[in-house]
């Protein structure tokens, strides 16, 4: 009987672990059916929220990414109309005249700076058109100078006055050079225009000679009423000026170039070079038919400042060289380490800190909260 008993419950025992097995398959596959549904429905709403939050993601990076900023002076801009493309600039620095009456040909040297330098201004204003081109009238107002040695004549030396306008145009050479350089801070920031002109200037000036006595004595003038004044040569006392007489005037051409560097959305630091060519031969009062005609070239360093420019030409926090930042001197003068808190990994500490602005800061809260309600969404399908 043991063993007939001992085979039943053998036989009823692998009946039960068949039956076990087959319910325990449909309840597998049942749960399995609900899992995929589940999981289907859970993958198509982390796609539609993934989608929602790419969309999103881009439409913030489009307005706060600096990487995508791009310098107005670097696109090809159509500001035909009249609001905008307006701007306005003033700068000061020093003029340099060439001509007869001069110690060089290209550049003066060091010892000879006080003799060869004057000073000046200028106020420009125009309008940006479109293809990188602008109009520009512009206002110069300063004083040149020179010194001649001619052995074996005598000493020659010349002050002088000019006030000129011109009408140039100007041309965005940066469309060229730096358009593809975006996410480079310095390039840019930076504008370079080509510019040329045509105008006229005025000037009047004394001409001084070096006479036997060891004395200056006015030896010509142009645009002074004079009395008692020779050419005589070093014997003669020369004369004195009476009063100011009409300026005399001739026709420029002044060619040169402008650099921009943007400091805000308004605002630019510009450095002009212009080199006029006057088209007579007696800015110095000494006139030669033998000579060449003066010239003079002007280096300013001022400010322009642009109408009509909107939010987006501002310059991103992190495209600027010199910007306010909070120090935290507890977190720079301590060198433990205090654990990756953002999650990032990639913040360094002490003199090297890489720097973040506001907007970087705003964007890395956003993916936080999107990975926190991906973490929600994911707790809340797995309890049920």
């Amino acid at each position: 009987m043991y063993p007939i008993d001992g085979l039943k419950v053998v036989k009823h025992t692998k009946i039960w672990l068949v039956l076990k097995k087959v319910v325990y398959c449909r309840v597998l596959k049942l749960g399995m059916n609900k899992l995929i549904l589940s999981k289907s429905k859970y993958y198509i709403k982390i796609a539609a929220f993934l989608w929602m939050g790419v969309s999103s993601f881009s439409a913030f990076s489009q307005t706060a990414s600096s990487s995508e900023w791009i310098n107005s002076d670097h696109k090809r801009e159509n500001l035909m109309g009249l609001k905008q493309g307006w701007f306005v600039g003033g700068d000061f620095g020093s003029n340099l005249y060439y001509g007869a009456i001069s110690l060089y040909n290209n550049f003066p040297k060091t010892k000879d700076f006080n003799k060869s330098f004057g000073t000046g201004y200028s106020l420009y204003g125009g309008k940006k058109l479109k293809f990188g081109l602008a109009a520009e009238a512009q206002v110069f107002k300063g004083n040149i100078q020179g010194y001649k040695i001619s052995p074996p004549l005598y000493e020659r030396k010349f002050k002088g006055d000019v006030l000129s306008y011109s009408l140039n145009v100007k041309y965005n050479l940066s469309q060229l050079f730096f358009r593809e350089k975006n996410d480079r801070k310095f390039f840019n920031r930076l504008g370079v225009y080509l510019t040329a002109g045509f105008g006229q200037v005025y000037y009047r000036s004394i001409l001084y000679k070096h006479a036997a006595n060891d004395q200056w004595y006015i030896e010509r003038a142009t645009g002074y009423t004079t009395k008692g004044v020779d050419s005589a040569g070093v014997g003669s006392a020369g004369g004195v000026v009476t009063t100011k007489s009409k300026m005399a005037s001739a026709f420029i051409l002044p060619i040169g170039g402008k650099l921009n560097f943007k400091l805000n959305k308004k605002t630019d630091i510009v450095l002009d070079v212009y080199y006029a060519t006057v088209f007579s031969k007696s800015v110095d009062s000494w006139n030669r038919t033998w000579t060449k005609d003066d010239k003079y070239l002007y280096t300013g360093l001022g400010l322009c400042y642009n109408f009509g420019r909107s939010d987006e030409d501002e310059v991103p926090e992190d495209q600027r060289l010199l910007r306010p930042h909070a120090k935290n001197p507890k977190a720079e003068g301590s060198d433990a380490y205090t654990g990756d808190v953002s999650g990032t990994g990639n913040e360094k500490k002490g003199m090297f800190k890489k720097k973040t602005s506001k907007a970087d800061k705003d964007l890395e809260i956003k993916l936080k909260l999107y990975e926190l309600q991906l973490k929600l969404f994911e707790m809340q399908f797995l309890t049920q």
